[in-house]
């Protein structure tokens, strides 16, 4: 019993030092992926037109997402010979700023303008008053 024990803890000890070996070769894996990944953004700098998968990736939808978009007519898309979708970089980035959300403060300054320039209580007011 206790040979089959020693075997087993070698084995086990071989196993860990054969796991560590891989984790020491995966290390520069990850420098690798940190520069793919810098090559993506810098290939989604200087392209005009996108593909679908490429579309996917730069707005940051899955891949059913963006076909329910173009099928909806949601987004800017184009169907040269009437199958495959391309999109246009400046198009993708007018449609990700569009319906901007206001900042707590921009709101307020701008309900401040709108109370100032359309000052409520000088409004003509339609309908019948309720009396009291």
């Amino acid at each position: 019993m206790q040979n089959n024990r020693l075997t087993f803890m070698e084995r086990m000890s071989e196993r860990l030092t054969a796991i560590e070996a891989v984790l020491r070769k995966l290390e520069p894996v990850e420098n690798l992926l940190e520069r793919v990944a810098l090559l993506e953004n810098t290939i989604y700098t200087t392209k005009r037109v996108f593909t679908f998968q490429e579309a996917c990736m730069y707005i940051g939808v899955s891949e059913s997402m963006l076909y329910k978009l173009t099928s909806g007519k949601e987004i800017p898309h184009y169907k040269p010979r009437g199958k495959m979708l391309y999109f246009a970089k400046e198009e993708l980035d007018e449609w990700l700023l569009r319906n901007y959300e206001p900042t707590v403060d921009d709101a307020v300054r701008m309900a401040s303008e709108a109370a100032a320039t359309q000052p409520f209580f000088n409004q003509k007011r339609y309908g019948k008053r309720k009396k009291n």
